[in-house]
């Protein structure tokens, strides 16, 4: 029996069936074959996971390429056709962590060697000595036949990333079965999205632009993208995983036991998220990509390849939701019913789940306002410690009068509102706690940067400024170049800068110079709704935007102590731009939490306001319980990079002892960030006093503006 109906998806782009769709079908059965991937007979004595010839041609990988490349050459096709098939193949015979409990030593020897292939993908000297490695030699010195070197590189680091993912010690990472916001945000990386991306990119024969590829429609369009597959493939595949593989990595069953709601009322949550995912995509599409195509001023071939390349992304949105829907490997047998969704739902502060779980309530009842401050802060961070035992840098005192100096020397006690001018010290006990053993002149910089974001936000001085690039002038290695300051923001900007880039060396000032033009981008953009506000996409609480200029503000600030010994490719490594990423989504998180309690402790029990929050107390619920689930998780995955991936990092790149220690210091201070920025938040005198619809907007550390989510391909290396 099936679990649920698929529910009514929005397919905007018609797919379209590549006319070389049978010749490549007998081409990769054939590959397949040849290269010893499929088993000779159902009753072969081989691995359960190799399918027979049978199963391999009901799967219809060549119809899966056929759909989605409906305007390659046919060479081209049976070239895709066979990546798609060694793809699946490999997902089958090395399945992701945490369902190969006790073969996990095995698989990663396996995918060890696999990256001797990948090492060199056109001149390695390893010799294949299973299927899937005599499948991959092959596809690569095909592949390097029509892409450039540099796209043949970038394909084989994507592979080496799903290889990682699949190779991943299966206890201690991540929960059995994840968090739906993390689902999707770590599939982004280890789905193959990207790597679909990458191989779509070599059939154009020529790569994108750097600049576009890097910019933010860009990025959108594949965050998007890599989202819309992830969904589709999960609704299609619950049956499948859940049922019959015993899997637990699936969004659609993340958000039934989170939410604890039916299957079916999970699957039109995920389908809600999927249309928007798919709306967004649209738009962009349509709107921001001819304004980025005219800003750069590209010739009309170079943008001839990336229309072909965004429209290569709707073709495959399109095509593998038709192949998911015909191919035997999914649930889609049967009469297939649609279910369209009556009311937006989420996992937003303001979206709610109606279908109470089987026999009974979906929540704790909530019968008071009081009982809302009853909420257990440990419960939420729980490993955090009594704040007398954080670490606190010993130059506090001298710091608090300095801070306190400064900001009466640049008039930010009679420009700021009154909430600045009462909290003003924090920002030193901010710096002394984030780095409690940096120098004075370091921690006067966190301190002094951190107000100036809270004095130019609580002021809406950077409302004024639009377009933004006005304050960017204001960021140039030449004195003699800087603008004539008429603001205090202007005023306290242009010393700070002055100030930080005499302490930091030349490669230190370009990185912390894009940072500052990404938060000044952010945080000069329109005012956006509070967190949760989104009806219906449950990745609201990672992609708010009023995190994204905080996020940059941060990592600019724990860059500024970066070694200048620690070599630019670990700075770009995956594993260095996924701990950046965490680091990020972990110190939002902690902000959204203690706001929500604070907002929670401050509510009378009685009134109009009381009575109709406590409507909403199952919403408050179910989003706070994934919000503090996926801060766990967060933080799991946080260690996990320090330990496990940095230390392979370190090895790759074969570090001095000097880099060694530059780069021990940074991950210390990334650490030491998390855990002093939290303890400031659960600071008592910084929650004495109740919010106020005037000053809400203003109680967050940095500001709280700009128009989307920070994501590693937007953190300059």
């Amino acid at each position: 029996m099936r679990p649920f109906e698929l529910p009514d998806f929005y397919t905007p782009h018609p797919a379209r069936l590549n006319p070389h769709v049978d010749s490549a079908r007998s081409h990769t059965t054939r590959w397949a074959r040849e290269n010893g991937l499929l088993r000779l007979s159902p009753t072969a004595p081989s691995a359960p996971t190799i399918p027979d010839e049978t199963e391999f041609d009901d799967h219809d990988y060549a119809l899966l390429a056929g759909y989605t490349h409906p305007d390659v050459s046919a060479a081209t096709l049976n070239l895709l056709a066979d990546w798609y098939a060694w793809m699946f193949l490999l997902d089958d015979q090395l399945p992701p962590h945490g369902e190969r409990t006790d073969s996990t030593p095995e698989a990663r020897r396996d995918v060890q060697r696999l990256f001797g292939f990948l090492r060199t993908p056109t001149a390695s000297d390893q010799v294949p000595c299973t299927p899937l490695e005599g499948g991959l030699a092959e596809l690569l010195q095909r592949t390097a036949a029509t892409a450039t070197p540099r796209l043949l590189r970038r394909l084989a680091a994507e592979t080496r990333v799903l290889l990682r993912a699949r190779a991943r010690p299966s206890s201690g990472t991540f929960a059995p079965i994840p968090n739906p916001v993390a689902r999707l945000r770590d599939s982004r990386y280890s789905s193959g999205a990207h790597w679909v991306t990458t191989l779509l990119e070599c059939t154009l024969g020529s790569s994108l632009p750097p600049a576009v590829s890097r910019s933010g429609p860009l990025r959108l369009l594949r965050e998007c993208f890599a989202d819309a597959l992830r969904l589709c493939n999960d609704l299609f595949s619950y049956q499948r995983e859940t049922r019959l593989e015993r899997k637990g990595d699936n969004a659609v069953l993340g958000i039934e036991r989170f939410l604890e709601c039916s299957p079916r009322r999970a699957a039109e949550i995920a389908n809600a998220v999927l249309t928007r995912r798919m709306h967004l995509f649209e738009a962009t599409l349509h709107h921001g990509l001819p304004t980025l195509l005219t800003e750069h001023a590209l010739p009309e071939q170079r943008r001839t390849t990336v229309w072909s390349y965004v429209n290569g992304l709707r073709d495959w949105l399109a095509g593998a939701h038709e192949w998911h829907s015909i191919s035997t490997r999914y649930m889609n047998t049967g009469p297939i019913h649609t279910t369209r969704i009556r009311q937006p739902v989420g996992l937003g502060f303001t979206s709610t789940v109606h279908n109470p779980r089987p026999g009974g309530n979906t929540g704790p009842p909530v019968t008071s306002g009081h009982s809302r401050a009853r909420w257990e802060l440990a419960k939420w961070f729980p490993r955090i410690h009594d704040t007398n035992q954080i670490a606190t840098n010993p130059l506090l005192p001298r710091l608090r009068s300095r801070t306190a100096a400064w900001a009466q020397r640049h008039g930010i006690h009679e420009k700021a509102l009154p909430s600045t001018r009462r909290t003003h010290t924090d920002y030193a006990l901010l710096a002394a706690r984030v780095l409690p053993h940096a120098d004075e002149t370091e921690l006067a910089l966190i301190a002094d940067w951190s107000l100036w974001a809270r004095f130019a936000n609580d002021g809406a001085s950077l409302q004024q400024y639009r377009p933004w690039p006005r304050l960017t002038e204001f960021l140039t290695s030449n004195p003699d170049e800087m603008p004539t300051t008429t603001e205090p923001v202007e005023q306290t900007l242009a010393e700070l800068w002055t100030r930080t880039t005499a302490s930091v060396p030349v490669r230190a000032q370009r990185r912390f110079r894009q940072r500052i033009r990404k938060f000044l981008r952010h945080a000069t953009g329109e005012p956006v709704e509070p967190v949760g506000s989104d009806p219906v996409d449950f990745l609201a609480p990672l992609e708010t935007p009023h995190r994204t200029g905080r996020s940059h503000l941060r990592l600019a600030l724990t860059e500024l102590r970066l070694g200048p010994d620690i070599p630019p490719g670990l700075l770009r490594s995956p594993a260095m731009r996924a701990l950046r990423q965490v680091f990020a989504e972990i110190t939002a998180l902690h902000e959204d939490l203690v706001l929500a309690h604070r907002h929670s402790m401050c509510e009378a029990p009685h009134g109009a306001i009381p009575t109709a929050r406590r409507s909403h107390d199952e919403r408050r619920h179910h989003a706070v319980r994934i919000l503090s689930d996926l801060l766990r998780t967060r933080r799991q995955r946080f260690d996990s990079l320090l330990n496990r991936d940095m230390a392979e990092a370190r090895a790759e790149y074969r570090l001095s002892p000097t880099a060694g220690r530059q780069l021990d210091n940074y991950l210390d201070d990334l650490d030491h960030w998390i855990t002093g920025e939290l303890s400031w938040l659960l600071e008592p005198e910084r929650h004495s006093h109740t919010p106020t619809p005037a000053n809400q907007a203003t109680q967050h550390p940095l500001p709280t503006t700009g128009p989307h989510t920070p994501t590693v391909e937007a953190f300059p290396t």
